[in-house]
């Protein structure tokens, strides 16, 4: 019948720990040994929006239908259904953070000393439980419940397997850098117009193609990536290869400015690209007109093109738009307003009207022989 004045958030998480465990035990009371809450809402740290832990232990002793890692994924995601529900009921903003674990493994953990769970042993409080984690509780603050020789080994090894772990991260940090410079590399070749070449090829063919022949690049700039490709190679012979943290910062440096760099190439050459691109649909357009009327100049060739042969129907109001589109599409790349997309649509719409002044040519040598 009280209501609550003030609340530091623990009302709000409690009300909603408690109608899941309600929920829970109400749909699967067979299973559930203990509900226990635990974290910052038991450390007196939670505000008003924090997660409240919680720990569902699942009885599988008895266990013989399906497997035991079956069972415990299908205990967990119909426990977690009822989150929803119960959010709405508590009317609190506070997310519930369900762990399950099965008693099985739970009480090899308790065995193997794990830290977790005896850091939610000693803190958590069960608010409903079948007996089994508040004798837990009592035997770890009597101190009943020791780490074995076994488990202690074990935790001693993961140490010395320390050093190992970080070797091995450091060697995985150099191949992300290799990749990380090679395959834009790649890109960039291909880009150009060659085809794609294998890892060992690139640093010498953007050498060939950036350095020596289009002078995009400088050597320096190719030096961060054969340096990236050298490292991969000598990973790739030595099963026991090492490289040292220091290495590593020098080539995530150096792979941060080649890959600046290359962004900068990929603008020059696509601008590149849609220059001849343009350059040559203008060549060709214009080379076929001039095989149909007497005009030399663009602007003539242009008129005599709408009246004799748009007016008279010979071409389409379309064909004569498309050109006077390519001739701005030239004029607007010289001025640098151009982009790749108005480049490609330029090229799509050429590709038209050239096709349609061969076929007319064509027909018109064909009447030529005809009257021969």
């Amino acid at each position: 019948m009280s209501f609550p004045l003030y609340d530091s958030a623990f009302l709000g998480a409690l009300r909603i720990a408690e109608i899941h465990k309600s929920l829970v035990v109400q749909k699967f009371d067979k299973y559930v040994v203990s509900y226990v809450i635990s974290g910052s809402f038991l450390r007196g740290e939670a505000t008003k929006t924090s997660d409240v832990d919680v720990f569902v232990i699942i009885n599988d002793t008895d266990v013989k239908r399906m497997p035991r890692l079956e069972l415990k994924e299908r205990l967990r995601a119909m426990i977690h259904q009822y989150v929803g529900e119960a959010s709405a009921l508590a009317s609190v903003k506070n997310d519930l953070h369900i762990q399950t674990y099965l008693l099985t493994e739970f009480w090899d953990s308790v065995k193997d000393a794990h830290p977790v769970i005896f850091t939610f042993i000693r803190d958590g409080i069960p608010i409903y439980d079948k007996g089994t984690f508040m004798p837990w509780k009592a035997l770890l603050k009597m101190g009943k419940l020791k780490p074995s020789p076994e488990s202690i080994d074990m935790f001693m090894k993961t140490a010395e397997k320390t050093k190992e772990m970080v070797d091995r991260r450091l060697v995985d940090a150099m191949i992300d850098v290799y990749y990380g410079v090679l395959n834009p590399s790649q890109a960039m070749v291909m880009l150009y117009g060659s085809a794609p070449p294998t890892h060992k090829e690139t640093p010498e063919l953007m050498k060939k193609i950036f350095v020596e022949k289009e002078k995009m690049l400088k050597q320096s700039e190719i030096e961060i990536l054969d340096k990236a490709v050298k490292s991969f190679k000598k990973y790739e012979h030595d099963p026991k290869y090492k490289i040292s943290g220091k290495e590593i910062d020098e080539l995530v440096k150096e792979s941060d400015a080649y890959l600046k760099r290359l962004k900068e190439l990929r603008i020059q050459i696509e601008k590149r690209y849609n220059e001849k691109t343009i350059e040559q649909i203008y060549k060709d357009v214009f080379e076929l007109l001039k095989a149909l009327v007497k005009a030399k100049a663009q602007k003539a060739i242009i008129d005599e093109f709408e009246k004799d042969f748009v007016k008279k129907g010979k071409f389409t109001p379309q064909d004569l738009r498309t050109l006077k589109d390519i001739v701005k599409a030239r004029n607007d790349f010289k001025k640098g307003k151009l982009d790749a997309h108005a480049v490609n649509e330029s090229r799509k719409n050429a590709s038209v009207l050239i096709n349609d002044l061969i076929e007319y040519n064509q027909r018109c040598e064909l009447v030529n022989k005809k009257k021969e």
